[in-house]
């Protein structure tokens, strides 16, 4: 007799995958991760933005506590004047080593020997030390040092932003436009004075154009190879710590510009000209004088900016600029970089 709870055969429920139902998960998880990379990348992208940006508006407020406190902005850097700063490295402190003390960074502030130049190896200690305020998350190439000749010295530290000194290059006795100090023919000239000067102590009041309109610091890209000097913060050359003759008149003309001469700094190697035309960080190869540089970023479309009032703001690489080498003044950007032109951009940044 046929017992009552005879055992089912439960053999069809533990059927396992096959293997065309195995290949069909895996490419519907393989959709999935592609679907969700982009936006996964994007919201990193957005939060190395944000730190960027945090960044600005530390080091904004950190500049205009020095003003308070000294009754003039930092200059740029300090150099004996007409020692031609495009061609040597014997310099002083420069406006990222003067607010150190405002960014929490007095510790390093004091372990400089300010009667030795910036390049003496015995203040190779402190150019060396990272400041977290000074990077920027979204470029790779700021954990690599810049290691110049003997005369440059070794082991100085990245970093991510350049105060805006103006739209002349940074070269002494340069004719009409040469910005080098506070007598200087281009420092002198309201359509190319920008906000921070190479040995410049400018008065907060001689931002004419207004604190909300003119741009006082500004993101720049570490250099592509260790002797290329773009993004050094104890250093005060342009590219290093500095941009200047980024509108008007040149070829580093914008945020990002990517002219084929635009940036003229020292430590571009011509052999790889055609990456850095790839990665938009061009360079002069015409001399290693360090006298011109762009802002630029790693942000995809634009930089961000520090403006005199301490807010930061974001300005599109579309914004309208002159347009080509040799043009003459202005266009909207141009009206940013110079603090007492008389004209003020209130458009769309």
């Amino acid at each position: 007799m046929q017992h009552p709870f005879r055992q089912r055969d439960n053999s069809s429920c533990n059927r396992a995958f096959t293997l065309v139902e195995l290949l069909v998960v895996i490419a519907i998880i393989g959709i999935l991760v592609a679907l969700l990379l982009p936006a996964v990348q994007a919201a990193r992208e957005s939060a190395r933005r944000a730190k960027c940006q945090s960044n600005l508006r530390q080091l904004s407020l950190a500049i205009l506590n020095y003003e308070s406190s000294y009754h003039a902005l930092p200059a740029a850097y300090q150099y004996t004047p007409n020692l031609s700063p495009h061609t040597t490295d014997n310099f002083g402190p420069n406006w990222v080593i003067a607010i150190l003390p405002f960014v929490e960074g007095t510790t390093v502030y004091d372990r400089f020997d300010f009667s030795e130049w910036i390049s003496n190896p015995i203040n190779e200690y402190p150019r060396s030390q990272q400041l977290e305020v000074m990077l920027c998350p979204s470029d790779e190439r700021n954990q690599t040092p810049f290691n110049g000749s003997a005369r440059e010295g070794q082991n100085w530290a990245r970093g991510n932003y350049g105060c805006n000194a103006g739209n002349g290059p940074n070269i002494s006795n340069w004719g009409t436009s040469g910005i080098d100090g506070p007598d200087s023919a281009g420092w002198l000239d309201p359509y190319r004075r920008g906000v921070i000067g190479p040995n410049v102590f400018h008065s907060l009041k001689a931002v004419t154009d207004g604190t909300s309109n003119t741009m006082m610091l500004g993101e720049l890209r570490a250099g592509m190879t260790e002797r290329d000097r773009r993004g050094v913060w104890a250093l005060g050359q342009a590219g290093a710590s500095m941009i200047i003759w980024h509108g008007w008149g040149g070829d580093a003309n914008g945020p990002n510009a990517c002219w084929v001469s635009a940036d003229d700094i020292e430590g571009c190697e011509a052999a790889l000209a055609d990456e850095y035309l790839r990665e938009c960080m061009t360079c002069y190869w015409g001399d290693e004088w360090t006298d011109q540089a762009a802002p630029r970023s790693t942000h995809p479309g634009g930089c961000y900016f520090g403006l005199v009032d301490g807010s930061v703001r974001w300005i599109s690489e579309s914004i309208e600029t002159t347009g080509s080498l040799g043009s003459s003044c202005c266009a909207p950007w141009d009206f940013l970089i110079l603090s007492a032109d008389g004209e003020v951009f209130s458009g769309d940044l």
